[in-house]
């Protein structure tokens, strides 16, 4: 099976709240450097053109976190479609998953701005990351 990508997190002042925990506007905003790693990631692997859209996101909230904990994401591809790929996260702090995430992304056209099919190597590429997962 194939090992998740993981992202260091650098926790902000910033990130937090009122009450003294990271705030769940900065989650949307830990994913998304979760997923410019794996942009970052392809080009690494010769991959140049890499033109993705989030279509969809949601979290689940299991534990709180706070400033001062080193936050890591871990990143996994469940499903690879024809023009699409859904990611599944893991968010932990010290070691504890404190929220699980999924996302959408859908294959772009830069110049239309229209969905377009994932090339083939972007397709191999995600597949290194593959790991489907049941529907719950």
């Amino acid at each position: 099976m194939p090992s998740p990508l993981v992202t260091d997190i650098q926790i902000r002042f910033g990130d937090t709240d009122m009450l003294g925990h990271i705030n769940n506007a900065a989650y949307v905003q830990y994913l998304e450097v979760a997923r410019m790693q794996l942009v970052t990631e392809a080009r690494l692997a010769g991959i140049p053109n890499f033109n993705f859209v989030l279509a969809h996101i949601s979290l689940d909230f299991k534990r709180e976190i706070k400033l001062g904990q080193r936050v890591q994401v871990e990143t996994k591809i469940v499903r690879i479609g024809k023009s699409s790929f859904e990611m599944a996260y893991q968010v932990l702090a010290d070691g504890v998953v404190c929220t699980t995430a999924r996302s959408v992304q859908v294959g772009i056209d830069p110049q239309t701005m229209s969905s377009a099919v994932l090339p083939d190597p972007v397709r191999e590429f995600l597949s290194r990351f593959l790991t489907p997962q049941e529907e719950v």
